[in-house]
């Protein structure tokens, strides 16, 4: 049992008491995230770049770079060590693809399908680079209830935050492969065949296990679309003048890290905590930095606590 005063692993658990005047109802404040509509996500990307100058190969390494780390993070290669990416022809594919390469040097033994390959040069180099570092190509996808045979992990690479419905038939193969698999799916910024603003819509749906969302997140990685994944903000590489004309509201990534844990609104029972008293918190709390909505056994109600790491 890990108590409320506890410090460890360079990590200091605090009672959110100290925010009560910033509780709103029976949530826990968490600083009010900016959630993008998809005009924003693609107003965004125009200004990065017109006005900052990114090339589109640049965003693409760094967005999947932070892909492969929040997987390896979550589902790392000692426990989880085959993966495959299921790319679009889009940008969300390319960097899959890079996410692909940088997971096979983590460790993983990779395989990428990629059933709509995109005529372009970045592409195409992108997906030589993968085949250079022994990354698999297959063409055709295994039955979903067989990939469990041979992966751990999927990572969905295939709709972005452009996507508008209906699904193209060459891709419906893939997207029910990710719906209907029994492997835990990674979905890169939006979970494929979602509404970017309004979640996953009818049934059946992908219930992704972890969401990476880039730059920020857009409206669908809401809590009530998301429930129990777990969410990474990955892509550190906004400007200041970008973070100020979207008045984006974001957490600060720790360190050097390429990507954190997202911060979510959570229920709670009660929001008066004494914080002189310890409290026997789940052991997992002090795992990643973030808020948590956590249960006191002693007593039998659920507080709020925010980890942070120590500067």
């Amino acid at each position: 049992m890990l108590f409320l005063r506890l410090f460890g692993s360079a990590l200091l658990l605090r009672a959110t008491s100290v925010w009560g005047n910033g509780m709103s109802g029976n949530k826990c404040s968490t600083g009010r995230w900016k959630y993008l509509t998809q005009k924003e996500a693609t107003d965004l990307d125009i200004d990065l770049f017109n006005e900052y100058k990114f090339s589109v190969d640049q965003l693409m390494e760094l967005a999947g770079l932070s892909v492969a780390a929040a997987v390896a993070k979550t589902y790392p290669p000692h426990t989880h060590e085959s993966a495959l990416i299921i790319c679009g022809p889009g940008n969300n594919g390319g960097d899959g693809l890079v996410a692909a390469r940088h997971m096979a040097l983590f460790g993983y033994t990779v395989a990428v399908h990629y059933p709509k390959r995109t005529a372009k040069p970045l592409y195409e180099n992108l997906l030589e680079q993968c085949k250079r570092f022994d990354v698999r190509i297959i063409d055709e996808l295994p039955p979903a209830t067989e990939l469990k045979n041979s992966y751990k992990v999927l990572v969905d690479a295939l709709f972005g935050f452009s996507f508008k419905p209906p699904v193209r038939e060459q891709l419906k193969p893939a997207l029910d492969a990710l719906i209907n698999s029994d492997v835990p799916v990674c979905s890169v910024d939006i979970p494929s065949g979602w509404d970017v603003e309004n979640g996953p819509g009818s049934e059946p749906a992908l219930k992704p296990s972890l969401l990476i969302s880039l730059s920020a997140p857009k409206l669908c990685a809401q809590p009530q679309y998301l429930q129990d994944a777990k969410h990474y903000l990955g892509g550190r590489f906004l400007p200041p003048g970008i973070i100020a004309k979207y008045n984006l509201t974001l957490p600060p990534y720790p360190g050097q890290e390429q990507m954190k844990p997202a911060l979510l609104h959570f229920h709670i029972n009660q929001a008066g905590i004494d914080l002189n008293t310890e409290i026997p918190l789940q052991a997992d709390a002090m795992s990643m930095p973030g808020d948590r909505s956590l249960k006191d056994e002693r007593r039998n109600l659920y507080i709020c606590v925010r980890v942070e790491e120590l500067g």
